[in-house]
């Protein structure tokens, strides 16, 4: 397997070398392991990366047209001679502006994930990766998770690793957060809402639409987890933390799924260096959200009105409460 994050910094090396410095381009050529070959092009002057996957020389031009594309990335095909024989090559070309760690980590999943496969399946491979990075480019141009999103996420995280140290692995299919459903868990017949909060002063926390405490979908119960937590740029554990603690309880599948639902929230497993907040949970504290409970739905605001956000005090919800014991007896875990 190779790195091309190592790969293009022994290029600009290269450079340095009496040999290479007048020259503006350099490339290495690889050999994967199902034969699978990969040429990674670095140019000096405009500090551009471009690779190139061999593919099969009856790909049709439908096919090359059915891959995923976006602003930043150039793909075209080549025909060149490669030991007396004319290979067809895809070329993925960075453009100018292109954030390069995000180049390099979308390059380096596309060649992990061809290295497991035949050049036949080539094609095939790299829209399937296309696609899920296509996902990913939904989100906004700096391509990191705000504080508030991965104090979200955090807490997402941080309740399904409780759920599946208790229940086991089988817990992880319980996680819909990442799919905007309209609540982040469900187990059973009941439903999970997850909220944090690491502001000071009294127990608040936002709901962002009229559906996060509806119940009326939810054939059993739905619960309110709250979670205090400290959120800090040097104390507590960072997104990357739990994420990998929590792939150490999965199996290969599994940890492959859970990979696959991060991505779809934006977060960049590949580049944990991208998240920097710290994160330490105080407190939690587990509400039953059923009739009386302070809420606005669907169903007490008059036609017309759309977009609801408020912000709930807890202090109005203690009548609600239930002990966290209460709240593993009773949840429906099938």
């Amino acid at each position: 397997m190779i790195s091309l994050n190592s790969i293009v910094e022994d290029i600009k090396e290269d450079f340095k070398k009496p040999q290479y410095v007048n020259s503006v381009a350099l490339s290495r050529r690889f050999v994967l392991a199902n034969d699978n070959i990969v040429t990674v092009a670095f140019n000096k002057n405009t500090m551009l990366c471009e690779v190139a996957i061999e593919i099969p020389n009856e790909t049709s031009l439908d096919e090359l047209n059915a891959l995923p594309k976006w602003k930043g990335m150039e793909e075209k095909s080549t025909i060149v001679p490669d030991g007396g024989r004319m290979s067809r090559y895809l070329s993925f070309n960075q453009l100018d502006g292109y954030d390069s760690s995000i180049f390099i980590t979308l390059m380096q999943d596309v060649c992990d994930e061809i290295d497991k496969v035949g050049i036949e399946k080539c094609i095939a491979t790299i829209k399937a990766t296309l696609q899920k990075w296509s996902i990913f480019f939904q989100f906004d141009r700096d391509y990191v998770l705000s504080a508030n999103a991965q104090q979200g996420l955090y807490g997402e995280l941080w309740f399904l690793e409780k759920m599946i140290l208790k229940y086991g692995a089988k817990a992880l299919s319980g996680w819909t957060g990442y799919n905007l459903e309209a609540h982040d868990f469900y187990y059973g017949k009941d439903a999970i809402e997850v909220k944090t909060s690491s502001a000071k002063g009294p127990e608040k926390v936002k709901i962002s639409n009229e559906y996060q405490l509806e119940d009326s979908g939810v054939s059993g119960v739905l619960y309110l987890l709250y979670i205090s937590m400290k959120k800090s740029e040097v104390d507590g554990e960072r997104l990357p933390d739990i994420t990998n603690r929590i792939m150490r309880l999965l199996d290969e599948n599994q940890i492959h799924a859970f990979k696959e639902n991060l991505f779809k929230v934006g977060y960049v497993y590949m580049m944990p260096e991208l998240y920097k907040y710290h994160f330490k949970v105080r407190e939690e504290s587990f509400f039953t959200v059923k009739d009386g409970f302070p809420r606005i739905t669907s169903k007490n605001i008059s036609k017309g009105i759309g977009a609801v956000d408020y912000v709930l005090s807890l202090d109005a919800c203690r009548s609600y409460m239930i002990e966290t014991e209460a709240f593993f007896k009773g949840v429906d875990y099938q």
